[in-house]
């Protein structure tokens, strides 16, 4: 081989020979890629490590110019690089793609030189490659593990959103500047106490059996608290929690982010407390009480009626008569949709209650099939005076008042 390869040295013969023979194996059984090539662009010498890595048999090289192996887009800088070394530049390691005969590409670093004391048309490249593909795949994916650091990193510092990481100890290991901002403590006073001294007392418990599933197996969990702000005041935290279970049990980690949700918190109070008068109004509007006189009172009921509506007429009429002293309470049952026997009994009973407090109970507005009703109940009618209309009761009650004021209570 050219330079120095093929034996061909200025020695005495026999040491001549072993050291071409020493060559020619050192040359085949090398795991680098050793080559010659000529200034036109076809291998002439190839060790057998080449068919190994590339799958081409060694004829199958030589067959074509090398350049038709290199990656298209290798290919200009590969040229440039040959005809460099033929004129005499001699380049540090160059490393280009070479297609495999499954149609694949490996990545080659190579060191060459032309041995420029050699008559033109006699010169070679002597080269030798190293397959570095496996090394390429690692600082791509090396590279490309550094390039999401730092992506990560950015969005960790940048988010909106409250993230930490939480460890089985209890104490947060990471906390982005997001906290800062919004509880106000910064991420070194996060990471420096457990967990738990910034969640409200009332939540704590709440709060460490949440972190306690985390640990034992639950993989996510979501569920709000509160956590305490550097002034002393409380905001409600929307959080959502995972624990990757495939790490190592010693090295888990609960990963958190968490949205302050205290305006929609505060708003919901709002409402529910809305919705808390609007149901006491509600039901003031179903049982009201109507003051016809100081001693006369009359209560219209419409509707439908249950258990709990009829507990309420009992409730408002003796409240009323307590209140107000009066002396008789007219119940309208015109507007009532139906009356069962339990309705029926319940007005019975509000009748005699109303009796204890020393007023009396006029009930209007009878339909013949509530009087069934009545009647059939066998219940004890005695302090329950009835008329016809609302109209005749008010009139009844008024003139009882102003001609017999212990009338009605008698």
């Amino acid at each position: 081989m050219a330079g120095g390869l093929d034996g061909e040295r200025a020695l005495p013969a026999r040491a001549g020979d072993d050291m071409g023979l020493s060559y020619e194996r050192l040359f085949q059984v090398s795991s680098g890629l050793l080559a010659t090539a000529d200034a036109r662009g076809y291998f002439h010498d190839l060790s057998s490590a080449w068919e190994q890595t590339l799958g081409w048999s060694l004829d199958e090289l030589r067959a074509r110019p090398y350049i038709e192996l290199v990656h298209p887009d290798d290919r200009e800088a590969t040229l440039a690089e040959a005809t460099a070394l033929f004129q005499g530049r001699a380049n540090g390691r160059f490393d280009n793609r070479y297609v495999c005969k499954d149609g694949s590409y490996r990545w080659l670093g190579w060191t060459a030189r032309v041995d420029m004391a050699q008559a033109p048309s006699e010169r070679l490249m002597v080269a030798t490659a190293l397959d570095l593909t496996s090394d390429r795949e690692r600082t791509a994916q090396l590279t490309q593990a550094m390039e999401l650091t730092t992506v990560y990193e950015k969005l960790f510092r940048v988010s909106v959103g409250l993230l930490v990481t939480l460890d089985a100890e209890g104490y947060f290991r990471h906390a982005n500047p997001a906290w800062e901002r919004t509880l106000g403590w910064s991420p070194s006073e996060m990471i420096a106490k457990p967990f738990i001294e910034f969640v409200h007392p009332d939540d704590r418990e709440a709060t460490l059996a949440e972190a306690a599933a985390l640990f034992q197996g639950h993989t996510t969990i979501k569920f709000d608290n509160r956590y305490a702000c550097k002034d002393g005041s409380y905001r409600w935290l929307a959080w959502t929690a995972h624990l990757d279970a495939a790490e190592e049990p010693s090295r888990r980690l609960v990963y958190g982010t968490a949205h302050d949700v205290t305006p929609y918190r505060e708003l919901l109070d709002r409402l529910e407390r809305t919705l808390a008068r609007l149901r006491d109004t509600m039901q003031a509007m179903s049982t009201p009480l109507i003051p016809i006189t100081d001693r006369i009172m009359v209560m219209p009921l419409v509707g439908q009626m249950d258990s709990e509506r009829i507990d309420q007429v009992m409730s408002a009429a003796l409240a009323g008569v307590q209140s107000t002293q009066a002396q008789a309470v007219i119940l309208d049952v015109t507007g009532l949709k139906e009356i069962d026997t339990r309705v029926a009994a319940g007005l019975v009973d509000t009748a005699k209650a109303l009796q204890l407090l020393g007023a009396r109970t006029i009930l209007t507005g009878i339909r013949p099939a509530v009087a069934q009703t009545l009647v059939g109940l066998s219940l004890d009618l005695g302090g329950l005076l009835t008329k016809s209309t609302l109209q005749s009761a008010i009139a009844f009650a008024l003139q009882s008042d102003q001609g017999a004021p212990r009338a009605l209570a008698q």
